[in-house]
């Protein structure tokens, strides 16, 4: 079953993405300022271009070449230098290499080719979740992994390969649906941990598991290590934002609720990047604080870490933590192993830290090492007439297959939270479409996505370019409208009235819109919020804001209940990262709801199906929907999850985690009433020493996924509900740190 949460891959899914590419052609160039040790070239005679050697030897010998005044360059993130050039060693022959990456739901950087072809945007975070569905997860993450390596073949990148973009990707954001207001939870995913490290480790393994395993496809960097989930807006009134907030969180909830999204994606996943973020934890920096050095022992991990955007800079300017941008350089590096520093502040003064003693050379030839070694996992330094990640480029760039993949994620994202027999629809009829988002097309789609539609050829007179390309163009984009008009084929009529802005009235819309649903047979209403800047803020959600309310806008509010009081059979799909409280809606006798997320570049098709019947692939509510005045009684500064958040810790839910209905009707019934036995085993202080696994699955239980997994630690008496040596690895953390 789907929802089963079954094998990580989908062999047939795999297949289809990898055979779209194999008659490819390689690159018409051989390094395109990408590729060191190029034969013939002059510099393919130095020791780390020998391939024989052990990979660490390699690295050492390049670290030994570098001039120290040049090594801060290389840690930051996109090198200081705003030229080709930035961070490039050209005595050494090694070009220039740009950290950051972006990849959410789709190749972020990428530009479109030259024959139209722009990568895969997919639905947003919260859709991935709601499928429940691990092999699509895996399968989309390996399309934008491909994707990315043939833009980044091409030097097809928004910066038109000027700056050398790289293979790191930053992305996904594991961070936990802690608070609805959070202004990033259309990257985000989920509230539950486990179901988190998931899709951590799909997206890990599609992103940089290919069919060549000696190398890395693309690297992950998993993100916002830890506890982020606080931007501004919201809080702002109390002189908090992400740059300056210390999140007070227990031992407990670190290692049971915020960390196992990020442990799992390391070692299930061997995820080779992680970001810190710009918030403290209990008074502690996270890009300075020691947790990410014991998490190296506990966990395994082996890859680069990287600040978010000069988190750096903040632990001095902002959280005042330290007095100098040396010292907190110095203590990034040294303590955080923070590897790269998305900023200035190594550029500036990291020299100066090794200077006044607060950190050594060999601190920074460590980060070089962590750094570098990547860059030579990815096979940037070795000959790649054998390497088939070289040859990816234009065919493998929005391919049918992926168009199709695209689809199904969609479909499986959708979440039907009530239908009192209105769905499916039967086509043929009168159908009035109404509503902010009954005719979208950018507000489909997640902001953090790359280039969606290329440039009309009409704009520049019947010559397509790349480079015109926008990424605030969607005329491509299919909409909910348009896609139900078609569906509803030419037997029937469908009609389309905007009736108000996401949180404006419009003149006359009110009317138009009641005029259209009495003379209709059924009202769709497209309703929710938007990550881009078209609405009041206490609505908006984005990064570096949070919103203050988690109700729907009082003009669509007003909408709805004009609609809905006509009696008509009534769908209503919303659009949101986050969620958007639905009490108002629930039980009502003529309308059925519709969960759409940011559904996509297929969202409208994959809609449509739906609503019809054509498809039944319905997913599950990644995250609680709470009553619109939950806000009143939970401060965005609280952390405490345990005061009734989630379904974990008892939250008073609308709707809960785990929610969906389907088209099909099921019925559950034993022959006899199960049961088991269980042994345990003590140990002399009483404390349970053995592991008692637990899977049940049963097909049509919403909640069924779920494998509880339970070990009682000694010393807390505190179960975890994570993998089984969760808690021992928390509690050797704590000890490493703070004993």
């Amino acid at each position: 079953m789907r929802h089963s949460l079954g094998p990580l891959m989908s062999p047939v899914l795999l297949m289809l993405i990898l055979a779209a590419g194999l008659a490819t052609a390689q690159p018409s160039y051989y390094d395109a300022g990408v590729s060191a040790c190029v034969p013939g070239a002059g510099y393919d005679h130095f020791p780390f271009c020998n391939t024989s050697m052990p990979l660490a030897d390699r690295v050492h010998d390049l670290i030994s070449r570098i001039p120290d005044g040049v090594k801060p360059n290389l840690l930051t993130a996109r090198g200081h230098l705003k030229s080709r050039g930035r961070q490039a060693l050209p005595e050494l022959g090694v070009p220039s290499y740009y950290w950051g990456t972006n990849c959410i739901h789709s190749s972020m950087s990428a530009n479109c080719t030259k024959d139209g072809r722009c990568s895969t945007s997919f639905p947003s975070g919260p859709s991935w979740s709601a499928t429940f569905d691990r092999n699509v997860m895996r399968s989309m993450a390996a399309v934008v992994g491909r994707e990315t390596r043939a833009f980044f073949n091409l030097g097809n990148f928004t910066d038109n390969g000027r700056n050398g973009m790289g293979l790191d990707c930053w992305g996904p954001v594991a961070n936990i649906n802690r608070d609805p207001r959070w202004g990033r939870h259309g990257e985000g995913g989920t509230e539950d941990p486990f179901l988190m490290g998931q899709l951590g480790v799909a997206w890990t393994k599609g992103l940089q598991e290919g069919e060549d395993q000696r190398y890395i496809q693309v690297a992950v960097t998993i993100k916002h290590f830890d506890a982020n989930s606080l931007e501004g807006g919201a809080a702002a009134d109390q002189g908090y934002d992400r740059h300056n907030f210390s999140a007070n969180i227990s031992k407990y909830l670190l290692a049971d609720y915020y960390w196992p999204a990020f442990r799992a994606s390391i070692k299930l996943g061997k995820a080779k990047g992680v970001m810190c973020s710009y918030n403290s934890v209990n008074g502690i920096p996270v890009c300075l604080d020691p947790l990410m050095k014991a998490a190296r022992a506990a966990w395994g991990f082996d890859g680069y870490v990287t600040s978010d955007s000069d988190a750096v800079s903040d632990a001095w300017r902002r959280h005042h933590y330290v007095k100098s941008a040396a010292e907190a350089s110095c203590l990034a590096l040294k303590h955080g192993q923070c590897d790269i520093d998305s900023g200035n502040t190594y550029y500036d003064h990291l020299l100066e830290g090794v200077k006044a003693g607060h950190c050594s050379m060999e601190d920074i030839n460590r980060a070089l090492f962590n750094t570098l070694r990547l860059r030579f996992e990815l096979g940037l330094f070795d000959p790649i007439k054998d390497q088939p990640y070289w040859m990816l480029g234009q065919g493998d760039i929005g391919t049918d297959e992926a168009k199709e993949l695209n689809l199904i994620a969609a479909l499986e994202s959708l979440v039907l939270i009530s239908n009192p027999g209105i769905l499916p629809l039967k086509a043929g009829q009168r159908l009035a479409v109404l509503g902010p988002h009954g005719n979208a097309s950018m507000d489909l789609i997640q902001v953090d996505t790359g280039v969606v539609c290329p440039p009309s050829p009409s704009a520049h007179a019947g010559e397509w370019q790349a480079e015109a390309a926008d990424a605030g163009q969607f005329y491509c984009v299919r909409t909910p409208y348009q896609a139900i008009q078609e569906t509803n084929g030419k037997n029937g009529t469908t009609t389309y009235v905007r009736g108000c802005d996401l949180s404006d009235e419009l003149p006359g819309g009110f009317q138009q819109a009641l005029a259209a649903a009495k003379l209709a047979d059924v009202v769709i209403l497209g309703l929710g919020i938007s990550e881009r800047e078209t609405l009041d803020p206490k609505f908006m959600e984005r990064e570096a804001h949070d919103r203050d309310r988690i109700d729907l806008p009082p003009v669509q509010q007003q909408l709805a209940n004009y609609i809905i009081a006509l009696g008509k059979p009534t769908v209503i799909f919303l659009l949101n990262g986050g969620m958007v409280a639905v009490e108002d809606f629930m039980n009502k006798k003529n309308v059925a709801l519709i969960e759409a997320f940011y559904p996509g570049m297929e969202g409208a098709n994959a809609l449509a199906q739906s609503i019809f019947g054509i498809a039944n692939r319905w997913g599950r509510m990644p995250y609680t929907v709470y009553h619109s005045n939950w806000t009143k009684h939970n401060s965005m500064l609280d952390h405490d999850v345990t005061h009734q958040r989630t379904y974990r810790y008892g939250a008073d839910a609308v709707v809960p985690f785990g929610f969906g209905l389907s088209l099909s009707t099921f019925r559950l019934a034993f022959a006899s009433a199960p049961t088991a036995t269980l042994p345990l085993a003590y140990g002399s202080d009483g404390a349970v020493l053995e592991t008692v696994e637990v899977e049940i699955r049963l097909d049509a239980v919403p909640e069924a996924w779920k494998q509880y997994r339970l070990n009682w630690d000694s010393q807390t008496g505190c179960p975890s509900s994570e993998f089984a040596d969760a808690t021992h690895d928390a509690a050797w953390l704590y000890n490493f740190l703070y004993s």
